[in-house]
């Protein structure tokens, strides 16, 4: 009975913390905008990208993943005793999934940074870092946010469900449903993605021009926008007759 109480509180409070969406409170507070009303309309990392640049994305997908792994670890630990860490982990990281995917009375997001912070903090997190990085060279030559995102979800999916079926923890089968229903729901979430990347209707992020512009800032070197500079019209040059006949004559 005692874990029944302590399970719901771990769902309750992974849902709530879940509903925290970093995107919102960024472009708010810093760029006083509302995402959900910009580019996609998505309050994710990537829309985030679209709009304010890759350094404020990058601090979104960073506070997601604290958030998410501070719900799974402590939850982890609580349940430790009893042999149910990684089992408590995995259920705290769904449910900030779904708090971010399905929120209380607002939009919510993709929940792809929340499962994607569920996976950093695994057994194998050394893996997930490692596809983590390469995810922004993937990014770089493909330029279709979904594509190296989703890539890392289902590979991470996929080395799990090997790493349990060997390990064989405490309610291994229920971690392996778990983490299969979140990947389904990610990818629902990213079907319009997907639609449209089918139909190459799918926009590209830009992601290398980012990169690029970055660099040249880092470097001392400034980025003027040609279409944002007034540049006043050339002056018309007026030939007096009079004075040509002059020049010629001399």
């Amino acid at each position: 009975m005692i874990k029944v109480l302590i399970f719901t509180a771990i769902a309750i409070v992974s849902y709530l913390v879940g509903n925290i969406n970093f995107a919102k409170i960024i472009s708010w507070h810093r760029h006083r905008k509302d995402i959900t009303k910009l580019g996609s309309g998505n309050p994710g990392t990537m829309n985030m990208m679209r709009n304010f640049g890759l350094g404020v994305a990058l601090v979104t997908v960073l506070l997601e993943f604290a958030k998410t792994i501070l719900c799974c670890v402590v939850s982890g630990l609580i349940m430790k005793g009893d042999g149910l860490y990684n089992f408590a982990y995995f259920f705290a990281g769904a449910f900030v999934v779904l708090g971010s995917v399905f929120p209380i009375g607002t939009k919510g997001g993709k929940g792809l940074a929340c499962l994607a912070g569920v996976f950093m903090c695994s057994p194998l997190w050394y893996v997930g870092l490692g596809l983590f990085v390469l995810g922004f060279v993937v990014l770089y030559f493909v330029d279709f946010a979904f594509v190296p995102t989703l890539s890392f979800c289902i590979l991470m999916t996929i080395g799990l469900t090997i790493y349990f079926s060997l390990v064989r923890v405490t309610y291994f089968w229920a971690i392996i449903v778990i983490i299969w229903l979140l990947l389904f729901l990610i990818i629902f979430q990213h079907r319009g993605n997907i639609k449209r990347f089918i139909r190459k209707e799918e926009k590209k992020l830009g992601f290398p021009q980012m990169v690029k512009k970055l660099f040249k800032k880092q470097k001392g070197v400034e980025q003027i926008d040609e279409d944002k500079v007034d540049t006043p019209p050339e002056a018309e040059i007026v030939i007096d007759e009079n004075d040509k006949n002059q020049n010629q004559n001399s």
